[in-house]
């Protein structure tokens, strides 16, 4: 029966087909991937010849002396074999090398002492024996085309020096997402800017050694270096090596903490019900007459239901055949964009299993049926006289609930703006306002997809008496058809509403926090440059900041270099969980003359030997003030210190949650500097910077603010392009269903060309509509814009200039005008076919 039912409607197969197909290849696309994500081999390049490899996690020079010595000093091991690594850009004849594959686009520094560890092996020439000697990894010579006996120029840390070229290492381990530079251990330790410290500890074992008892007695020896309840020296054996060499995350997807994947795929997923419910709810609806027809030959309820389950498990199973195979195509491709957003990294491959395919289809059948549940209930509420009667299904009134519910979380949003912009409650900064506007963003979308068609007919109600006074026929019906037809159109609007909206109120959103970084920066800092490490370099040297320092007219240059911390309150045990770890500011210079910061206490460069300055949040989290004591444990320390806090700052994105006038004496194996941003006052040394090449990227202070928010926009950069898939989805949804609607009007088409009407007019009259239910959502859309970026600016005092650049016009300028050429599009090819069979 259902079958009968549906081949005498092509149209609305053809329409519930697309929808799932589209819905089933998203879903198996993503789905291929996430697998994915799940069996990626572990990838371990650089520690593959040893057991063993003892780690910090990537902090520079956290592993002391004394700790090397102990581990070699264990008789379960063979070798406690000390590494560094650190970017060294590499420049050959004037031009940087970069080696396609490479996870990060130059290659690192190593000491030769520690070749062993992958194991290389000289393939041509010798080691390095002096500074200013480097050998290159096979891979990466051919790529720069560099030969033994050539110089070359090394880029670390901002400086730039000469090398010769001794040596060319191979290895026979896997070696496909890194290269590698080979110096001395001394000027490796040198140019990575390292005391004594070194930053990877790998183990060679004894023969026979029972992996467990080696396990065992190293980390006996590590108990010291870690606090209670905390692990900042472990232990890596297995697949883990790959995560300790901090180029590659172990399992090739996404790393720890918020999963974007898994959130892609539940986002489709539920787009995805929503665009299946809709299409198939106006495929029965169409069908109608012929269910009141069925209700009044004697067919009962659950026949009616059977009839309409049975329909959709056919249209996902046919769904399912053609969006499998799409999905597979496609997956390569997404991983290919997620590879450039950086979800995951450049070792990731796709495999394709069944089970995806199997999830795709319970998941494509399950969305079906509930649909068709959905849809079935209304098709209930026919009665089997409308058969007999022809009682048409459109002009009724859409019910008053949807705008009541629209309009009661309208009203929400704006007390919740209104707390907001007076500032009456104080909601806990920053979570706690980032809370409420998110649940106001939420709820302003929300509820213009609710009042979306009562604005509509709003709108068509309005324009009626100027569309009756209109020449053209086709304009005054086109106004009437969208007022007394507007349930017909309730669908479309809802999902191109809730699309359009969405995309706007994010970006609207993500360009506000853009703002409001680059506002901060303008605000807190006074100097006249800032240098900060570019791309693909992580610091700057203690040797550029000096010789900055030294440049003609320069006033001072100031380093802020970032070291991870264990700070507890003085009162602080074991009991209460493990010790927070964050991180602290280590300053080299007078800070207060490049920010301006309202710091209460003694100066930021006042501090003394034995004294901190704490963040208001920081101070806020441990309770702390003035005068109270804190226990700092520095990264491959053996006991804590205690300090007193002197100062109190806002927080600030220039610096961590605590400042620290210097090292304590249990860090001396760590070293001042490198530095992650200099601050200059006076004069640029343009020479010193120019040496540094690509290394370093200098602003002055209006290129640094407009920095502050690019980088805003770049943490972020996924998330309006999630947003633009949603309204993608919503988009075709929204075509679907307004071409779908016209398929119901063939009989009053006809109609119209009996009594004088041509083809143009009755064209005429269709994108007469298609404009007047799409414009009327545009224009309500960008009004939810402006008012949210209103609300925004006025909570940091924005003047209308910056809340006018919260409006991305950018964006909503295409989807809006692809919304409207697609709904006209599609619906002249449908009139267009209709109307070709008439007689």
């Amino acid at each position: 029966m259902a079958w009968r039912t549906l081949r005498w409607h092509p149209g609305s197969v053809m329409g519930v087909l697309t929808t799932l197909v589209i819905a089933a290849t998203v879903i198996s696309a993503l789905w291929f991937v996430v697998d994915s994500t799940e069996r990626q081999p572990p990838v371990i390049e650089r520690y593959a010849g040893a057991a063993m490899v003892i780690t910090t996690g990537g902090i520079p020079g956290a592993i002391p002396p004394g700790l090397v010595t102990a581990v070699g000093a264990l008789p379960e091991v063979t070798a406690a074999v000390p590494e560094l690594s650190f970017v060294a850009p590499l420049s050959v004849r004037g031009n940087v090398v970069r080696v396609a594959g490479d996870q990060y686009p130059s290659p690192w520094g190593h000491g030769w002492g520690s070749a062993r560890l992958t194991p290389f092996r000289i393939q041509q020439g010798r080691p390095p024996r002096v500074a200013g000697e480097v050998v290159v990894d096979a891979r990466l010579a051919e790529a720069a085309r560099v030969t033994v006996g050539e110089r070359v120029d090394v880029r670390v840390s901002g400086v730039s020096r000469s090398h010769e070229v001794v040596g060319v290492a191979a290895t026979s381990a896997r070696w496909r997402h890194q290269s590698a530079l080979f110096f001395t251990d001394g000027h490796a330790a040198k140019l990575a800017g390292r005391r004594s410290g070194v930053d990877t500890l790998g183990v060679l074992p004894q023969p026979g050694t029972d992996p467990q008892e080696l396990r065992q007695a190293v980390a006996r020896v590590l108990q010291p270096y870690n606090p209670p309840g905390a692990q900042v020296i472990r232990i890596a054996t297995g697949a883990d090596r790959g995560a300790a060499e901090g180029n590659l995350s172990s399992g090739g997807g996404p790393r720890e903490g918020f999963n974007t994947l898994w959130f892609l795929v539940y986002t489709a997923g539920l787009i995805a019900v929503g665009m299946v419910a809709a299409a198939m709810g106006l495929s029965i609806r169409r069908r109608s007459t012929e269910i009141a027809v069925l209700r009044a030959v004697g067919a009962r309820r659950g026949q009616i239901r059977r009839m309409l389950l049975a329909e959709g498990l056919l249209f996902s199973l046919v769904a399912v055949m053609v969006a499998v195979p799409l999905g597979r195509w496609i997956a390569p491709l997404v991983a290919d964009r997620l590879r450039d957003f950086g979800v995951v990294n450049v070792s990731f491959e796709v495999f394709f299993r069944p089970l995806p395919a199997l999830w795709t289809l319970l998941f494509t059948v399950a969305v079906a049926l509930l649909a068709s549940l959905l849809a079935v209930r209304r098709a209930l509420r026919i009665r089997p006289g409308d058969a007999l009667g022809e009682a048409p299904a459109e002009g009724g009134t859409l019910g008053r609930g949807r705008l009541l519910t629209g309009l009661a979380l309208l009203a929400v949003a704006f007390v919740l703006a209104l707390l907001q912009v007076a500032d009456l409650v104080d909601f806990g900064q920053p979570l706690g306002s980032l809370i409420v506007e998110f649940a106001r963003v939420c709820l302003v979308v929300a509820a213009v997809g609710l009042v979306a068609p009562w604005f509509v007919l709003a709108v068509g109600r309005l324009l009626r008496p100027w569309a009756a006074r209109a020449r053209r026929a086709g304009g005054f019906l086109s106004v009437a058809n969208v007022v007394f037809n507007h349930r017909r159109f309730a669908g479309a609007v809802g999902s191109l509403t809730l699309g359009v909206t969405l995309v706007g109120v994010i970006v609207s959103t993500q360009s506000f926090y853009d703002w409001r970084q680059a506002d901060l920066a303008a605000a807190e800092v006074s100097a006249d440059h800032v240098l900060t490490p570019a791309v693909g370099n992580n610091v700057l040297a203690e040797e550029l900041r000096r010789r900055l320092q030294n440049g003609h007219g320069t006033a001072e240059v100031v380093g802020v270099q970032m070291l991870p911390i264990t700070a507890t309150a003085d009162d602080w045990t074991p009991a209460e969980g493990p010790p927070p770890r964050t991180y602290g500011s280590l300053v080299t210079g007078n800070l207060m003359r490049m920010l301006n910061l309202p710091v209460r206490g003694r100066p930021l460069n006042a501090l003394g030997e034995r004294e901190v300055a704490l963040s208001d949040s920081m101070a806020a989290r441990d309770k702390a003030r003035i005068g109270s004591r804190l226990r700092i444990r520095f990264p491959g320390a053996t006991r804590d210190e205690v300090y007193t806090v002197a100062a109190l700052y806002p927080d600030s994105s220039e610096l961590a949650a605590l400042v620290l006038p210097s090292l304590g004496p249990s860090a001396t194996h760590l070293s001042a500097g490198p530095y992650v941003a200099l601050y200059v006052r006076g004069p640029l040394d343009r020479e010193a910077v120019s040496e540094a090449g690509a290394t370093v990227a200098s602003y002055d202070k209006q290129g640094y603010v407009l920095r502050k928010a690019a980088e805003s926009a770049e943490r972020n950069r996924l998330l309006p392009y999630i947003s633009v898939l949603i309204a993608l989805f919503c988009l075709v949804a929204a075509v679907n269903s307004l071409c779908l609607a016209l398929l119901d009007r063939r009989r009053e088409w006809a109609a119209m060309r009996q009594i004088g009407m041509r083809r143009g007019q009755v064209m005429w009259m269709v994108c007469g509509e298609n404009v007047l239910t799409v414009l009327p959502v545009l224009v309500l859309a960008l009004a939810a814009v402006v008012a949210v970026a209103s609300v925004s600016a006025m909570t940091e005092g924005a003047g209308p200039a910056a809340m006018v650049s919260f409006i991305p016009f950018g964006w909503l300028t295409p989807l809006g005008g692809g919304a409207l050429l697609g709904a006209l599009v599609g619906s002249l090819l449908v009139v267009r076919t209709a109307m070709k069979n008439e007689r």
